[in-house]
């Protein structure tokens, strides 16, 4: 009991981030219909947060004293926890049809969900399980494109594929069973479609690129570089830019700039070839490798941003301290936040830089330190710069080796 009551009060603290109120009435059918964070003590089933609640301790202890067996606790999908000893146990060691109360209430079937069927999505890939069967996902949605899979009986999906075979779906995990009329090979291609009663139709058929869509307009990025977006489109008008891999698309431009894709963001970074071709519009064109589908679209050259340019790095561009005499050099560089070179500005000078070691000057992109009385640079292995910019707040901390003395 005591041990009961530990668990109980560790599951308490976790449940209060997941779970915002307990768990009613519901029908249980299958594992995945109990709660994660669910204590089942025989027959009854409870909330962690209505175990722990001193208002039900005397329920809560009556179930415990006629319990025969063991108390599990459900921590996530995978299975359960043993309250006697810690151990976890897979997802059969509760048999769910014996489950009666919930959170002390008779657990009685809930009646179907009613939800318009708005889409219904069939993953592609197969699972073989058999000489002649094979399982596949699918998933359900409303017309908020909330998954309402559990809600829909199989009785109302009418299922069929590309070879001959039969198919019958389970609502409960989501998972549609072929049988097929003959012994099939699993790499061969096979398109599933399912349907619902109402003439809803999802097809695992992969979408074809029917065109694009380039945003002519481009952001500066850098010095050379600049983005534009860009939107990949099927036959039914619907955004698969994130489905297409890069590498399924070439990009090419008219100034012969180079361009790199990235499907999650939908963007495109241009790196041009000179400075000068940045500030010109260039013909940006896609190509679809599979289809041969190509779409190409005029991009203007990047804005000019009007605020005022600012440091943004600051970068100490050598790895080691060049001595001569007792003075040591190094080159840096600083960049504002247009991607623009501004050491040699009244901005870049009035970067402060300090050392461990001496005083440090700064022009025109190179660092001068002079030793501080009684150090030797010749005998130091290694400085510490710092630079910081009291505008921008932006600064910088760099080690450098200290290279051999050059002889004058």
């Amino acid at each position: 009991m005591k041990k009961f009551k530990s668990i109980m009060m560790m599951g308490f603290v976790l449940l209060t981030v997941t779970l915002s109120k307990p768990v009613m009435a519901m029908g249980l059918s299958s594992f995945t219909d109990v709660p994660n964070f669910s204590v089942v003590i025989g027959d009854s089933m409870y909330t962690l947060e209505y175990a722990n609640d001193l208002n039900n301790v005397s329920l809560i202890n009556d179930a415990v004293v006629k319990n025969k067996g063991d108390i599990f606790i459900k921590t996530d999908d995978s299975g359960w926890i043993k309250n006697s000893n810690g151990t976890q146990a897979n997802k059969d060691s509760v048999n769910i049809s014996t489950i009666i109360y919930n959170n002390g209430q008779k657990i009685v079937a809930s009646a179907p969900v009613t939800s318009n069927v708005a889409k219904i999505q069939v993953k592609e890939a197969l699972t073989k399980t058999g000489t002649n069967t094979a399982t596949f996902t699918y998933k359900i949605l409303d017309q908020n494109g909330l998954d309402i899979t559990k809600t829909i009986p199989a009785s109302d999906i009418y299922g069929g594929a590309s070879v001959g075979s039969t198919i019958v779906v389970d609502p409960t995990t989501g998972i549609g069973t072929i049988t097929f009329n003959s012994p099939f090979d699993i790499s061969t291609s096979i398109v599933i479609t399912l349907v619902n009663k109402n003439g809803v139709t999802g097809t695992s058929a992969p979408s074809k690129i029917a065109g694009f869509s380039i945003n002519p307009i481009t952001k500066k990025t850098g010095m050379y570089t600049a983005t534009f977006e860009y939107e990949v489109f099927n036959s039914a008008n619907e955004d698969i830019t994130k489905t297409v891999p890069a590498s399924q698309l070439t990009a090419t431009s008219s100034d012969k700039s180079s361009i790199v894709l990235d499907p999650l963001t939908s963007t495109g970074t241009i790196t041009y070839n000179s400075t000068s071709n940045m500030g010109t519009s260039i013909s940006i064109t896609l190509k679809d490798l599979l289809t041969g589908i190509t779409a190409s679209s005029v991009t203007v050259a990047p804005v000019v941003k009007t605020d005022a340019s600012k440091v943004d790095k600051i970068i100490v561009t050598s790895t080691v301290l060049a001595l001569s005499g007792n003075k040591g050099y190094a080159s840096f560089i600083i960049y504002d936040q247009y991607g623009n070179d501004i050491t040699n500005t009244s901005l870049g000078n009035n970067i402060t830089f300090q050392s461990n070691i001496g005083q440090v000057q700064n022009k025109n992109g190179l660092l001068t330190i002079t030793a501080n009385a009684g150090i030797d640079l010749s005998t130091i292995r290694s400085v510490v710069i710092t630079g910081f910019d009291s505008i921008s707040k932006v600064t910088t901390n760099v080690t450098l080796t200290v290279a051999t003395q050059v002889k004058s």
